[in-house]
């Protein structure tokens, strides 16, 4: 009988790997280490989730009733470029915990590349392949828990996959150390999250570059919030705000928290503000991420001039965008 990780492995065939691999920014043997942590990751989430009866029942929801349509088309967004955010962030906080960013940034460390669009996929394929387990073996919320324990402790027994263990377990732990560590911001660490994305906004708005500069200084400034959370400790308040990178969840919570440029720099000044204060040795490299992120998205493109002849790397209002954050952040 197919066990659930082999039915995860079975939807990433070589040329899928090799597409993502090309999208990534990683070679197809460092797509399958990734993949080899994340399933058993979410395998463990789930058969957490599915110990209580409430949460069996979740999951038993969440569960995709027949065909792939959903994992094939977020497939397709990272072949074509666009990427992917995290998948309905409600399930995969319910899976993996507040601590999500430092586990994601916790494998990403380990891999060598930002892992949270394979994350993306592998949750549906997690879920497609519990669903067909439920199918063939005639499961139901008061027999899934048990099946999904088995599925987990065998796995982690199994002493081929002692180094996927471990990556599994490094990321674990890094994400009960965040939640920990979120839990101490209160209410304070939404704009400590936020910061990044408001900095961007602020500088990518002072001066438009068009749809093809903006597209590049997003995909810029993401590269950059992901280089930062991958060097630094998973379980710090980098790697616990921005081991997932900038996504689109996070844009759409800039934009509800901040409608205007006065309130894009009050969510930076509040988050290195919180930072300063709960977390001082932590301080300057969280001031860091935030300007690598501004500096990286102007950079990207250049402005004026014609077709990108004769325009200059950073324009002038983008100057004064980084000054001010500079000054904020000073």
């Amino acid at each position: 009988m197919t066990s659930i990780l082999e039915s995860i492995a079975s939807q990433f065939g070589p040329e899928i790997v090799g597409k993502l691999g090309s999208a990534l920014g990683a070679d197809a043997g460092a797509v399958n280490k990734g993949l080899g942590a994340l399933g058993p990751l979410l395998l463990n989430g789930m058969s957490s989730l599915a110990g209580t009866p409430s949460g069996a029942e979740q999951l038993m929801k969440a569960l995709p009733q027949g065909g792939s349509g959903l994992l094939s088309g977020l497939l397709g967004s990272v072949f074509s470029g666009g990427g992917t955010s995290a998948l309905g962030g409600g399930m995969l906080s319910s899976l993996l915990g507040p601590g999500i960013n430092a586990v994601s940034a916790s494998i990403s460390r380990a891999v060598g590349f930002n892992v949270a669009p394979l994350l993306s996929l592998a949750a549906p394929a997690a879920l497609g392949a519990v669903a067909k387990m439920v199918k063939d073996r005639g499961l139901n919320a008061g027999s899934i828990g048990s099946a999904l324990a088995a599925e987990k402790q065998a796995f982690f027994d199994d002493p081929a996959q002692a180094e996927s263990a471990a990556l599994v377990k490094a990321a674990l732990a890094a994400g009960d150390k965040a939640a920990t560590q979120i839990h101490g911001y209160g209410a304070e660490w939404s704009r400590v999250q936020a910061a990044p994305a408001a900095a961007l906004m602020l500088v990518a708005t002072s001066d438009l570059s068009g749809p093809v500069g903006s597209i590049k200084e997003v995909q810029a400034a993401a590269k950059a919030l992901s280089d930062a959370a991958r060097k630094a400790d998973p379980a710090s308040v980098i790697g616990a705000a921005f081991g997932s990178g900038i996504d689109t969840d996070m844009m759409k919570q800039v934009r509800e928290l901040a409608p205007t440029k006065d309130k894009l720099i009050e969510i930076v000044k509040a988050g290195a503000s919180s930072v300063a204060a709960k977390d001082p040795a932590h301080a300057g490299a969280y001031k860091a991420a935030i300007l690598s992120v501004a500096q990286a998205a102007p950079e990207a493109s250049k402005e004026g001039g014609f077709l990108g002849i004769g325009g200059t790397l950073v324009s002038k209002d983008e100057q004064a965008a980084l000054d001010q954050l500079r000054a904020v952040l000073s």
